[in-house]
């Protein structure tokens, strides 16, 4: 699993909570939320409007070398549900009315509600002062596409809407293992938020990825694991250690004389 593409999620999810007529309900990859039988029938197991936030799928082509951090097209999927059964009473009325909009729990009415919820999802992730918001867009580096998808089914005698927006993204690559980070970029800013959300589950998730990623190397092994180089290829390039030096402990150079016949002596020193 790609460390940025959990860190794009969660950071949508966080991005879009209390920012839509779903106001907190925003579900991140739940089992069935909105779900599409096989007659093309659509079931839910959810009491109120929902968002759920999925990445399910991705793709890299002309990956650089034998690179495995790359991440390269990542899809995004925000999936809106709403039905007959999830509203609210009218307190001067007693009607029936869509949750956190006031108008009448209609089939046209609940389209509205969907499309409204779909636009408020992108005035959120777009909002320069949502600090989750940030952090999602450094995360990938341009939209690629944007589908739209609707379903709605009237079966047992509730009346079920349901769209999906599905972004196809350029995602930023993962971190390399051992490679320090400045604490500035984007998926650095993602883990101290992360550890700073008050949720203990975050703070748990936040400690495992730091785990993965922490510590220091040599720039050639910096190398080594970001390209997939062998170690014939990184001596190639002249980094490395020596090839008979097989505890990979050699130290980087300091001076060597190079004596070339009829020559004088040369002395280099590394830089």
């Amino acid at each position: 699993m790609s460390l940025t593409r959990i860190a794009l999620r969660i950071a949508a999810v966080e991005a879009i909570k209390g920012k839509t007529l779903v106001r907190g309900n925003v579900l991140d990859t739940p089992n069935g939320a909105l779900d599409i039988q096989a007659d093309g029938t659509l079931r839910t197991a959810e009491d109120k409007p929902f968002i759920a936030v999925f990445t399910d799928q991705g793709k890299v082509e002309r990956v650089n070398g034998r690179s495995l951090i790359e991440n390269g097209l990542c899809d995004i999927i925000f999936e809106m549900g709403i039905s007959s059964a999830m509203l609210e009473t009218d307190e001067n009325s007693g009607a029936s009315m869509l949750v956190g909009v006031g108008i009448p729990a209609s089939d046209g009415n609940q389209e509205f509600f969907l499309d409204v919820v779909q636009r408020q999802i992108g005035d959120a992730l777009a909002d320069p002062n949502n600090r989750w918001a940030e952090i999602w867009r450094g995360l990938h580096y341009r939209i690629a596409k944007i589908e739209f998808a609707g379903a709605r089914n009237a079966e047992d005698g509730q009346r079920l809407a349901g769209h999906q927006m599905r972004l196809t993204v350029e995602l930023a690559d993962d971190p390399v293992a051992r490679e320090p980070l400045d604490p500035q970029t984007p998926f650095m800013q993602f883990l101290t938020a992360l550890e700073g959300h008050g949720d203990r589950s975050y703070a748990e998730q936040a400690a495992f990825m730091r785990a993965l990623i922490n510590g220091s190397s040599e720039d050639w092994e910096q190398l080594q694991r970001r390209r997939g180089m062998t170690a014939a290829e990184l001596l190639a390039l002249g980094q490395g250690p020596l090839a008979a030096d097989a505890e990979r402990a050699t130290p980087p150079m300091t001076s060597a004389t190079l004596d070339v016949e009829n020559f004088n002596s040369v002395t280099v020193t590394g830089s």
